[in-house]
C-alpha cells in the first residue's frame, strides 16, 4: 500500500514539473508563429536596398517597394519562392548565403533583418501592415477625419502692426501692454529653446505666425513679438520645407535623412497636433506644397520625380517624371488647377494640380530655381534662379513675358507680395525689395549669403536668414532692421 502511494505522489510531482515546462514550450512555439508583416519587411528593404532597388529603374530589374514587384521577379528570374527562405534570393544574397552578395561590398545586412525577411517568407509572403500603437492613433487623425476648410476671402488691405521688444517667454504683461496684431492661439505647455541654420521657413498668410525649422522639430514663433509659441517634433529627420496652408490652419513639413527616408507631415497649428503624413521616398523632400483647398500634396526631391498625393487617404495619385535633376521648388496656382515644379537644372514643369498631367514644360534658366510664385489670377508663373534672373511667363501661351536681372549676383531667395512687389535675397548678402516692373526701391545688407526669406501676411516686413544662422525682420518700406529672432542654445522641447 505504502509502495502504491509513493508511486502515486511521484507520478504527481513529475506532472507539476513538466506543466511549467510545457506552458513555456508553447508560449515559444506561439511567439514564433507571430506573423512578420510587409510593412516590417518593407522598412528592411527601404533602409538597405531602395537606393538601388526601387522604381522604374531599379538595377537588375528587382524592385524590392512592393509585394506584386517582388513575386514579379527580376531581369535574372524569381526573385522569391513563398514558404521556402533558402531557396529565395532576396534571403540569401543580403544573408551572404551565395553570391553576388548583398549589398555590394557592404556588410551583411544585421541578422535581426535578417530574420524578419526569413519569417515573412516562409509565413507566405504576407501583404498584411501592422496597426498604428494607440499612442500613434490618438495622437495623429488623418486628413479625412478631419475635413480642411476652404480659404476664407482675406480683405484687400491690412493695418500696419507696430513690434514690440522681444520679451522672454512667460513674462507676465497688463493686457494694456501687449502688442497690437491679429489674434494668435495660446499654449499652455512651458518651452525650452534651442539654436540652429535655418533650413526652412514659412510665414502664415492669414496671422502673425512664423514657422522655422530646428533640429528635428519646428520652431513656431510670433513675428510681431518674436516670441515662441509652439515646437513640433519632426523625428522623420532634417525640415527642408515648410509651408502654410491657404487658410493658416494646417502647416505643412518636409524633410527625412539623407539617402534613406523622406516624407511630408501636415500639423495643425492652433495645437501642433499631427493631421495626416504623406509620402515614403527613400531619400529627403526638399519641395513640397498643398493645394487651396487641402486636398492634395505635392512633393520632390533628389528622386527627381514629382509626386502627387491625396491628403484624405494617403493615395499617390501620380508621378510626375519630368525633371532631370534634383527638385527644389513646388508650388500650387491659387485656383488649383495647376502645380509648377522646378528642379536644380534650371527646368520648370507645369502639370494639372488634381491628377499630375503634364501641360507644359518653361526653359530659359541656366542655374537652379530658388523661388515660384503664381500671380493672383493664376495666369502668371513667376521664377528667381541662381543665374541672377527673375523670368514672368504666361500661362495660357507658355512665353516670357518679362525678364529682370537686379545685377545682385546669384539669387538665394524669392517671395512675391499681393500687390507684385519682388522681394528676393542674394549672394552679396543683400535683401532687396523691386517694383513689379524691376525698379530696385529698397535694400538691406546681412551678415552673409541669404538663404531664406519671408515676406509677413501684411507686407509690412520681410524675415529674412542668413548662411550662419541670423535671422532679421526688415521694413518693406524702407529696409530699416525691425529686429531679431535668436533661438537660443539649448535644446527646444515642450516639457
Amino acid at each position: 500500500m505504502r509502495i502504491e502511494v509513493s508511486i502515486t505522489v511521484f507520478l504527481l510531482t513529475l506532472l507539476l514539473v513538466a506543466i511549467p515546462g510545457v506552458a513555456q514550450e508553447t508560449q515559444v512555439s506561439a511567439a514564433s508563429e507571430v506573423e512578420v508583416t510587409w510593412d516590417q519587411v518593407r522598412a528592411v528593404f527601404q533602409k538597405r536596398c531602395f537606393a538601388c532597388h526601387r522604381g522604374e529603374q531599379a538595377r537588375g530589374g528587382l524592385d524590392l517597394s512592393t509585394v506584386a514587384a517582388i513575386k514579379a521577379g527580376a531581369t535574372s528570374g524569381a526573385s522569391v519562392v513563398s514558404g521556402k527562405p533558402e531557396e529565395s534570393m532576396i534571403y540569401t544574397l543580403p544573408a551572404h548565403l551565395e553570391n553576388p552578395k548583398m549589398p555590394p561590398n557592404g556588410a551583411r545586412v544585421p541578422q535581426r533583418e535578417l530574420d524578419l525577411i526569413h519569417k515573412w517568407i516562409l509565413g507566405g509572403l504576407s501583404e498584411k501592415t501592422s496597426e498604428l500603437p494607440v499612442a500613434s492613433r490618438s495622437s495623429s487623425r488623418t486628413a479625412a477625419s478631419r475635413p480642411l476648410p476652404r480659404p476664407r476671402p482675406q480683405p484687400a488691405s491690412r493695418p500696419k502692426q507696430t513690434l514690440a521688444p522681444a520679451m522672454p517667454t512667460g513674462t507676465a504683461v497688463a493686457a494694456a501692454e501687449q502688442p497690437v496684431g491679429p489674434a494668435r492661439p495660446s499654449f499652455a505647455k512651458a518651452i525650452r529653446h534651442q539654436a540652429g541654420v535655418v533650413t526652412a521657413m514659412a510665414t502664415s498668410p492669414v496671422s502673425s505666425l512664423l514657422a522655422i525649422s530646428g533640429q528635428q522639430q519646428i520652431l513656431l514663433y510670433d513675428w510681431t513679438d518674436r516670441s515662441l509659441r509652439n515646437v513640433m517634433a519632426f523625428p522623420e529627420g532634417d525640415v527642408f520645407i515648410l509651408r502654410f496652408s491657404r487658410d493658416g490652419s494646417l502647416l505643412i513639413a518636409g524633410g527625412g535623412k539623407g539617402s534613406e527616408s523622406g516624407k511630408v507631415v501636415a500639423f495643425e497649428t492652433s495645437t501642433g497636433e499631427r493631421v495626416f503624413e504623406v509620402g515614403n521616398e527613400t531619400d529627403v523632400v526638399l519641395a513640397a506644397d498643398i493645394s487651396p483647398d487641402g486636398h492634395f500634396v505635392a512633393l520632390g526631391g533628389p528622386s527627381r520625380v514629382v509626386r502627387l498625393y491625396d491628403t484624405t487617404n494617403g493615395n499617390l495619385i501620380s508621378e510626375i517624371r519630368k525633371h532631370t535633376d534634383w527638385i527644389l521648388q513646388i508650388a500650387f496656382s491659387h485656383d488649383g488647377l495647376l502645380v509648377a515644379s522646378a528642379d536644380r537644372f534650371g527646368s520648370i514643369c507645369v502639370s494639372e494640380g488634381s491628377s499630375g498631367k503634364h501641360f507644359m514644360t518653361l526653359r530659359g534658366h541656366t542655374g537652379a530655381i530658388c523661388g515660384l510664385s503664381w500671380s493672383a489670377d493664376s495666369s502668371q508663373l513667376f521664377s528667381a534662379s541662381h543665374d541672377g534672373a527673375i523670368r514672368v511667363r504666361d500661362l495660357h501661351t507658355g512665353l516670357e513675358t518679362q525678364q529682370i536681372l537686379p545685377g545682385s549676383g546669384r539669387l538665394l531667395a524669392f517671395d512675391r507680395d499681393a500687390s507684385g512687389r519682388l522681394v528676393f535675397g542674394s549672394s552679396m548678402q543683400k535683401v532687396s525689395v523691386m517694383s513689379p516692373e524691376g525698379r530696385l526701391l529698397t535694400s538691406a545688407s546681412m551678415s552673409d549669403e541669404v538663404t531664406h526669406l519671408q515676406i509677413t501676411q501684411d507686407a509690412t516686413h520681410v524675415i529674412a536668414s542668413d548662411a550662419i544662422g541670423n535671422i532679421t525682420l526688415f521694413s518693406m518700406e524702407d529696409g530699416q532692421s525691425a529686429g531679431q529672432i535668436s533661438p537660443p542654445p539649448a535644446s527646444a522641447r515642450i516639457q
